[in-house]
């Protein structure tokens, strides 16, 4: 069950290639259709852009393993928007659906210590439709994304 001192209750649930992450609602600035998508040619890493507001919103496209793809699987349908101060940022996936963590009497497992890692965005597990699922905060999937991009920038 979820720890009664955490204000997270409502969670957006991505699945892309068979990974499932949850990120709390709060951290997610909106869930949009691919088609909305502006393809990005000649960026290493960025998928796309997503323009509104204002904003240029940079969309990547993770592997199940977190690492980044340069094509965008036919099956991904949806990206969402993370919160972040400098401009949202987009991932890329085949399904997204609200999750009321109350309401579904889930069981968080913290992360096995061999599991964590500095630069990983997983910070708890959950058995979802009997699949382990991982938790996530929008700020430490940002941070990955920009950690991704930078290395890819770096090779």
């Amino acid at each position: 069950m979820i720890e009664p001192n955490n204000p997270h209750f409502l969670y957006v649930l991505l699945i892309f290639d068979e990974r499932v992450i949850l990120v709390p609602q709060d951290e997610v600035q909106s869930v949009e259709v691919i088609v909305d998508l502006h393809r990005a040619t000649d960026e290493i890493g960025i998928i796309g852009w997503f323009f509104e507001h204002e904003l240029e919103s940079p969309v990547f496209c993770l592997a199940e393993d977190f690492s980044l793809l340069s094509e965008l699987p036919k099956k991904r349908e949806y990206f969402v928007l993370l919160k972040n101060e400098q401009q949202p940022m987009g991932i890329t996936c085949d399904l997204v659906e609200n999750i009321n963590f109350k309401r579904e009497h889930f069981q968080l497992q913290e992360l096995p210590f061999v599991m964590k890692t500095p630069d990983s965005p997983i910070r708890q597990l959950l058995i979802y439709q009997e699949k382990i699922a991982c938790v996530c905060n929008g700020p430490a999937l940002v941070k990955h994304l920009y950690s991704a991009l930078e290395q890819i920038e770096h090779s």
